[in-house]
Order: structure tokens, then C-alpha cells, then sequence
């Protein structure tokens, strides 16, 4: 059974990630596999074909080898989203980008039709940002409940306090510390914040404040229009509530 996290970008989808894979292996009823580019699902799946129980990925997009495990019932998601102009200036930020060019890769379109694909699907289960960074033991309860693992309320807050930002930053940190330390091959041309931590999915720039609403200070009033006249359309387009990507 492939198990999906499939999070909007810059929506706590890595936490999401985290806590889910943590639940499987911590069960016995799974392996994490990890980040994957979407395109490869049919290698992955090939190279997995002998695994038995949840099979953990992360990915953000959905491709069609994707969507047909979810029709032939061989596929459960977990998703969340978060107001879409602070997904736009937490990928500026964390990509160290402009809004400009950010705006040019029409990355506020893939987060739209990513939504739109993976909340089609079957099975999914649906979080938001908000409650993923308030609330986290509730909403590690709901993912254990949603994957059929048995969890007590004390042992999903020992998870929640396990991925703590002060956590996550000393993961970091570690992460840091380790790549700094290994020869880099003179072939690979990528910056230092492209690398992650395999196993956590963390970047070296990967969090911030976190803080809901960043967006009214990092945006002038210009771009904010521009941001929510293409919410607007894509919502009437696709008849979605402008209101789900503007909380």
C-alpha cells in the first residue's frame, strides 16, 4: 500500500512527512522510502514491488501512475495546504528567490492544480498548516487514525515534542555540520540550501519564523493583488471557495 504525503509546498508538508513515516516504522507496519521527483513513481514502485505494508513517500505532484493506485485502492494520502500568499513568500525565502522569478516559474499555478489533483483522490486526508503548528498531537492522533495505527494520547505527544521546532533546527544543524565536513564532488553544481537530509527531508534553510500572515509584511500591495486575482480565477475556474487558499 503506497502512502502518500503529498503536501502543498511550504505547508509543513515535511512535518507531515515526518510524523507519518515515524508512525509506520514505529508500528511495524511500513518502511519509509522518502522524497521522490513524481516522474519516477514507476522506477520506485519497480524497485519496491517485494515490500509489504505502508511504503512512505513524499512528493508533491501527482502524475497518472500515481493516481491509479488510488483507483485500484492501493494508495492512502495525507495533505495539507496553507494561505497561499504565505506559500509564496516562504518559497521566496527558502529558495532565495524574487517575487519576480518566483512569479515567472508560475509556481502559484502548480499549487493550485496540485491541490486540485490530490484532493480528488480518494482516501486522502486533508490538514492544514495552522493546525499541523498548533496542534500537532491532535493532528498526529488523526493521521494514526486514518492510517488504522493504534496511538495513545501521551505517545503522540512524545512524537509532537520530538519534532518540536527546536527540534527540527538541531536536525538542522547536525545536517549542517555533516555536509560541510563531506567532499563535494566537483561534478554537482548545486548550491548548499538544494542539498537535504535524506532521512529528515530537512534543508539547511528549511524553516523560519513559521509564523501564520508573514505575507502582509513581505509583500507590497501590488503583489498581494496580483496573488489573489489568480486565487480568484483559479477558484471560479475550478469552483473552488477563494476563501479554502485565503484563510
Amino acid at each position: 500500500m503506497w502512502l502518500f504525503c503529498c503536501g502543498m509546498y511550504r505547508s509543513a508538508s515535511t512535518l507531515q512527512f515526518q510524523v507519518t513515516a515515524r508512525l509506520v516504522t514505529s508500528a511495524g507496519v511500513g518502511d519509509q522510502i522518502g522524497w521522490i521527483d513524481f516522474r519516477r513513481f514507476s522506477d520506485i514502485k519497480a524497485q519496491h514491488a517485494e515490500h509489504t505494508g505502508y511504503q512512505v513517500i513524499k512528493v508533491h505532484q501527482c502524475s497518472d501512475a500515481i493516481a491509479a493506485e488510488f483507483a485500484q485502492n492501493n494508495a492512502v494520502g495525507v495533505y495539507t495546504y496553507r494561505d497561499i500568499r504565505d506559500v509564496y513568500v516562504s518559497s521566496m525565502q527558502q529558495r532565495q528567490k524574487t517575487f519576480e522569478q518566483v512569479w515567472q516559474e508560475n509556481f502559484l499555478q502548480q499549487c493550485l492544480e496540485n491541490h486540485r489533483h490530490w484532493l480528488e483522490l480518494p482516501r486522502v486526508l486533508v490538514s492544514k498548516y495552522i493546525d499541523l503548528t498548533t496542534h500537532l498531537p491532535q493532528e498526529i492522533q488523526r493521521i494514526a487514525n486514518h492510517l488504522g495505527i493504534t496511538l495513545t494520547a501521551d505517545q503522540a505527544a512524545q512524537i509532537a515534542a520530538d519534532y518540536a521546532p527546536n527540534q527540527q533546527r538541531a536536525r538542522i544543524e547536525q545536517f549542517r555540520q555533516r555536509l560541510l565536513l563531506t567532499p563535494r564532488d566537483p561534478n554537482d553544481h548545486r548550491e548548499l540550501v538544494d542539498y537535504h537530509d535524506e532521512t529528515n527531508l530537512l534543508h539547511m534553510n528549511h524553516i523560519h519564523s513559521g509564523e501564520n500572515g508573514r505575507w502582509r509584511e513581505a509583500l507590497s500591495m501590488a503583489q498581494v493583488a496580483a496573488i489573489e486575482s489568480q486565487v480568484m480565477d483559479w477558484c471560479a475556474q475550478h469552483q473552488w471557495d477563494a476563501a479554502v487558499f485565503l484563510s
